[in-house]
């Protein structure tokens, strides 16, 4: 079976709405996270999804689903205090719903509803042939990495080998679970100044390969304002083509 995690337990400070988490916030009419999951519903892989949610929305979460039809929803569970305790919480929600290490866990960001069925479809494929699959968006800029005010040659990078990370993440059951248990253990060696901010990091971390699945679309997480207002024409966008039949 093919599962999907979607995280929706932040609060939005960034946002600067002060009201709802930026998941709940409506664009023509409709809550960010519905978005999200109406693209899971939608997928012929899915079979079923969990929802990590804020534990003082998990009510209102549920009578969304309610109101939005979407079935595939099998769990609703609250949310840690971090995305990595968050999303352990789902691997947990995944294994009491009947999961098995050789099925295939699709992890998601609430806030992302730009994902395309492919881009779904693709991980699901890599992730089952290889252990784990990470999508990436080809930069379109020049880069270049340093710790400091400056910068020498060596820190400028070919574009065409530079990617931003976006999501899906998605993994074997069983190797993503050991990779979680590896990394308690690692606990007290010296480890690198990079956080492990996601479960790509900490299956890397724990010696995992990570194969990429590149996309071209604009998977953009809603993280700010601006992100909300593009988001929004994105989505007139598309109504406007579907109406014209374009």
């Amino acid at each position: 079976m093919n599962f999907a995690i979607v995280l929706a337990a932040g609060v939005g400070q960034r946002m600067r709405n002060g009201g709802l988490p930026k998941q709940f916030l409506k664009l023509m009419g409709k809550p960010i996270i519905i978005y999200t999951l109406e693209k899971f519903e939608e997928s012929q892989e899915i079979d079923k999804v969990v929802i990590v949610c804020h534990g003082s929305y998990t009510e209102h979460m549920q009578s969304l689903l309610r109101l939005y039809q979407i079935r595939k929803a099998d769990r609703i569970v609250v949310g840690g205090n971090d995305r990595q305790s968050s999303l352990q919480r789902g691997l947990d929600a995944v294994i009491e719903i009947g999961g098995q290490k050789d099925d295939v866990v699709v992890i998601h960001d609430g806030v992302r509803p730009l994902v395309a069925l492919p881009t779904i479809r693709e991980n699901i494929r890599v992730a089952r042939q290889y252990g784990c699959a990470i999508t990436v968006h080809p930069v379109t800029e020049s880069v270049v990495i340093t710790d400091s005010g400056r910068a020498e040659m060596s820190d400028f990078k070919k574009r065409a080998d530079t990617y931003s990370l976006t999501a899906p993440q998605s993994f074997q059951l069983g190797k993503i679970l050991e990779a979680y248990e590896k990394i308690d253990g690692m606990k007290n060696e010296s480890q690198d100044d990079i956080p492990l901010l996601d479960a790509a990091m900490v299956y890397a971390r724990t010696g995992g390969e990570v194969h990429l699945v590149k996309e071209q679309g604009a998977n953009v997480k809603i993280t700010t304002p601006e992100d909300f207002y593009f988001l929004k024409a994105i989505l007139e966008l598309e109504e406007n083509k579907y109406v014209f039949g374009l």
